[in-house]
């Protein structure tokens, strides 16, 4: 097919003749500025650069990649973008993505394991320069992670153990602390737990936690549990708040299952925190009530974004040193739900109070 046989409004893509013939340089020049190499004058680059954007010129990352063995790539697997916590901690990797000119390239595998293998076999063939695995359980995880930087993050999976490096979070002991929180400083002694999937390592943690404090309180148990979404967790609570007798106490494991517990509250007619004093996990999204901030274990989603690249750069440097793990502390939030602070501060507006979670009792 001829230029002129080539279907109306079909323009070929661009060149390196056609740019160092719009910026009146040779080609070794534009491929000089191109590959970024040095001793490369400002004037040259700006000539280049500005017919690279008048031409729109896309570089072919295929080239680069069999230059510096480098994509520029990152890639991150998810669970799901609706939950304010996963969409928080992709807004911080794009964020310190951007600053070091890296590309996010983004899975969601919506729990299932056929998914996340999906998409490490597709980031592999696309040569990311690292993982960030928030894994359900893909069979070929730990073998990938021999062959591509990885981290796991916010949780684990048996068959990665000893195998990748993780970040994870203490979530055990910001469970006792907030449950134990309902007990010791609210004086109740009903204290209920709504909560997501025992298989996700993280929940099960947050379950340990709430199970630790209760047991050590000689409180009975009461617990709905299970739930994969809003709507079956909020079905729940309200099947499970509907046999308590206020005043009582309820720890929700993440934000979706704070708002399960607040709509069985506002559908059973139950005052928070007057009849039913919350607690919940997260602190980002979609956990906050107008005029009732909620008490809560706020993950310290910078600092694991932080923490999981610079794990991928040692990796990348030092590929046979042993794995690490990670293990971070929430801060506590003690917001309006629990009931120790007044919905309205002096001021007008809300209050809240951000503590450790290591080693508190209470506040």
């Amino acid at each position: 097919m001829t230029e002129t046989d080539r279907p109306r409004g079909f323009q070929r893509p661009p060149r390196l003749t056609d740019i160092a013939q719009r910026a009146g340089v040779s080609i070794k020049s534009v491929s000089r500025v191109l590959n970024d190499e040095p001793y490369v004058t400002e004037e040259l680059r700006a000539k280049v650069l500005v017919a690279v954007e008048d031409l729109g010129y896309v570089t072919d990352n295929r080239a680069r990649v069999l230059r510096t063995n480098k994509s520029g790539f990152l890639g991150i697997i998810v669970p799901d973008i609706r939950n304010g916590f996963f969409a928080g901690l992709i807004h911080q990797f794009e964020k310190r993505l951007s600053v070091s000119g890296q590309t996010m390239l983004l899975g969601i595998s919506g729990e299932r394991p056929e998914r996340e293998e999906k998409y490490l076999k597709l980031f592999r063939q696309q040569r990311v320069d690292g993982l960030v695995v928030l894994p359900t359980g893909a069979p070929s995880l730990a073998d990938v992670a021999t062959r591509v930087p990885t981290v796991v993050l916010d949780r684990t999976h048996e068959s990665i153990h000893n195998s990748v490096d993780h970040v994870l979070v203490r979530n055990k002991e910001a469970a006792y602390t907030l449950t134990q929180h309902l007990i010791d400083k609210r004086g109740l002694q009903r204290v209920a737990m709504v909560t997501g999937e025992a298989t996700i390592s993280s929940v099960r943690e947050r379950q340990l936690g709430y199970l630790e404090a209760i047991e050590g309180a000689g409180l009975e148990p009461l617990i709905s549990a299970g739930h994969t979404s809003r709507e079956a967790a909020a079905e729940g609570a309200i099947d499970l708040m509907s046999r308590i007798e206020p005043p009582f106490g309820v720890l929700a494991t993440g934000n979706r299952m704070f708002w399960a517990v607040m709509t069985a509250a506002n559908h059973l007619r139950l005052s928070v925190p007057r009849d039913v004093a919350v607690v919940t996990f997260d602190g980002i999204g979609d956990t906050s009530s107008p005029g009732l901030p909620p008490t809560q274990a706020v993950l310290p989603v910078p600092t694991m974004v932080a923490r999981a690249l610079q794990l991928l750069t040692e990796r990348e440097n030092d590929p046979g040193r042993p794995y690490q793990s990670v293990s971070l502390d929430c801060d506590i939030e003690y917001g309006v739900t629990c009931g120790c602070i007044e919905p309205v501060s002096a001021s007008g507006g809300p209050r809240t109070a951000r503590r450790r979670s290591a080693g508190v009792r209470g506040h």
